[in-house]
């Protein structure tokens, strides 16, 4: 139980906090008795700063008054205090391997999770860099041949869903339909919307923390991104061939 004192410590504010901690564990706990107490003073000095008091070896100055001869220093235990303090370790130390318990799950989690995320993380870098290498290879082979084929998909997709715009004050109308096109060497993405092309390494999407991150992510795009996953892999056994 602690006892805060505002304002200047006299002795017979002491004696108020005391008797009024006194009746407080009174009404809790009857016939309880108060053994033993650590008192804090903040002096001050007559300038208002506060100061400390320390010993001989530089440390705050304790002063311990002892008990005088035959009181006693603490209660004596009961047996029936005893089988309560002893439950009451047993409690205290059940909770605690529990904690530890669910410390240590914790810690699993959070391990099996990380390693779930660096496995995704380098999936996703690996399906990217394929990606990129899979789309090289095809703009140095057939580069009107694959730019034709991500067009057809896109056009295709368009007409199998044909997506509107979802809100704004175009909501309802037909969402314009992108186009890739290669140029200076580039796979470049546009759309009517746009003012400038996007330049994309592969025609699936970006690499984003761990997975591929798509231009859009709207059904239609999404639906037209995982075809034209398939004519990668369609083209790429085309041009692997012997």
């Amino acid at each position: 139980m602690r006892v805060k004192l505002k304002g200047e410590i006299t002795a017979e504010r002491l004696a108020e906090a005391l008797q009024k901690a006194s009746e407080k564990l009174e009404s809790v706990n009857a016939g309880t008795k108060i053994y033993g107490a650590n008192l804090y003073l903040t002096p001050f000095d007559a300038e208002g700063l506060p100061f400390d008091l320390v010993d001989h070896h530089g440390k705050p100055l304790c002063i311990t008054i002892a008990a005088k001869s035959g009181e006693l220093v603490k209660p004596a235990l009961t047996a029936e205090g005893e089988q309560r303090r002893d439950k009451l370790k047993e409690e205290a130390k059940r909770r605690a391997e529990e904690e530890e318990e669910q410390y240590r799950e914790h810690r699993a989690k959070l391990r099996q999770e990380d390693i779930e995320r660096k496995k995704k993380c380098a999936q996703a870098k690996a399906e990217f860099e394929s990606a990129n290498e899979i789309t090289t290879q095809l703009l140095k082979a057939m580069p009107e041949h694959f730019v034709s084929e991500l067009n057809k998909t896109i056009q295709t997709v368009w007409d199998d869903l044909s997506p509107t715009e979802p809100h704004g004050k175009n909501k309802g109308l037909p969402k314009p339909r992108p186009a890739f096109r290669f140029q200076d060497d580039e796979l470049l993405l546009t759309s009517p919307t746009w003012k400038h092309p996007k330049r994309l390494r592969n025609p699936v999407g970006t690499l984003d923390y761990n997975t591929l991150k798509p231009v859009w992510n709207h059904t239609a795009w999404l639906e037209t991104v995982r075809r034209i996953a398939v004519v990668l892999e369609e083209l790429s056994d085309g041009i692997s061939q012997p």
